[in-house]
């Protein structure tokens, strides 16, 4: 039987250092060195070994990193689905007990502003505490505080309105990325900031009607009863994500009446590109009360949808333009059932 190295110790540590292959591989200079010393002597990394070692390692990080980002997006894209899930069964339960859909928003230029949708669902989200601070029966709600201090109730976050793939981190007050549908309804034109944008004779009804407006909800305090959505709830767009960041009036934030809630509009293409306040084109500007109230997300390639059902759906931003208007009306007798 072979007899084991006097220095045992040193034979352990090589034996340690195995696991990086040949690098820490044991190995002796001479016999005469074995008689003279007793042991083996022990090479460590050399500098080629250890660059092979981080080049390596490096590969690896390159190639999980994406993946972990993917399946952290992944996750937030899900959170994003449920979200507008809560809130389809928070209307659904609006309804059931009111016998109609919330107004988009209670709104009048200079004279109104009692809040939109995400005020009206609160009690239906659990969040009663918030909702009752609120005193509807002033013309104006728009920077409510709760009772006995100068807290905003606006400045309140509710997780629910918030989709997580989209980062809020540039603005101080709470944002929603989720907004009331108007479909195929006129838009405005910003004078300080004018676009003259090309899909307005796609509107079924005109801008600023009190009572005639194409989709499900209006800014202008109107409600919808669900026999009024002739083509079907699931064939009708309630919600859509929204890009505060890229709207003038979603940057107002959930807790103010004109905040974009039943005034934006599938007359935009979804995804349609609003985010540079410095573009040349006021078109593509977040400033022009058109264009910027298109429905758009922070997922590659569309945008998710609450259709009038309770479905979640993610509409490709690639749609048929003319099928997407059939899905923003409630009752333009043209049912689809495209989902791509």
């Amino acid at each position: 039987m072979r007899r084991a190295p006097r220095n045992a110790h040193s034979y352990l540590a090589g034996i340690l250092r195995m696991p990086f292959a040949a690098a820490a591989k044991r190995r002796c200079r001479s016999r005469a060195a074995v008689k003279a010393r007793g042991a083996c002597l022990l090479h460590g990394f050399t500098l080629v070994e250890l660059l092979v070692v981080i080049a390596i390692i490096g590969v690896l990080i390159a190639l999980l990193l994406p993946a972990v980002q993917a399946a952290r997006e992944a996750a937030r894209r899900t959170s994003c689905s449920n979200h507008l899930k809560q809130i389809g069964l928070a209307v659904t339960s609006f309804e059931s007990t009111h016998r109609y859909l919330p107004a988009g928003a209670d709104w009048e230029p200079e004279k109104i502003a009692r809040g939109s949708v995400l005020i009206f669902l609160l009690p239906y989200l659990e969040l009663s505490n918030i909702y009752d601070a609120y005193d509807f029966k002033q013309a104006n709600i728009d920077d409510a505080v709760f009772s006995g201090t100068s807290e905003r109730i606006g400045s309140t976050p509710i997780e629910t309105y918030v989709c997580p793939s989209d980062s809020h981190d540039e603005v101080p007050w709470p944002l929603h990325n989720y907004s009331a549908s108007r479909g195929p309804t006129g838009l405005a034109n910003n004078p300080a900031c004018p676009c003259d944008f090309s899909w307005q004779d796609f509107a079924l009804a005109p801008d600023g009607d009190r009572y005639n407006f194409a989709g499900p909800f209006s800014r202008l305090g109107s409600e919808c009863e669900v026999r009024q959505i002739t083509d079907g709830m699931s064939h009708t767009i309630f919600f859509g994500e929204t890009l505060p960041a890229c709207s003038s009036h979603g940057l107002n934030g959930w807790a103010k009446t004109n905040n974009g809630n039943g005034y934006c509009s599938t007359l935009i293409p979804i995804n349609y590109d609003t985010c540079n306040a410095n573009d040349v084109d006021p078109c593509h500007r977040p400033c022009n009360w058109n264009t910027e109230v298109g429905f758009r997300s922070s997922h590659s390639g569309g945008a998710f949808f609450l259709m009038g059902d309770g479905a979640v759906r993610f509409l490709q931003d690639n749609i048929d333009f003319q099928t997407y208007q059939y899905l923003g009306a409630k009752s333009d007798g043209h049912s689809t059932d495209d989902s791509s």
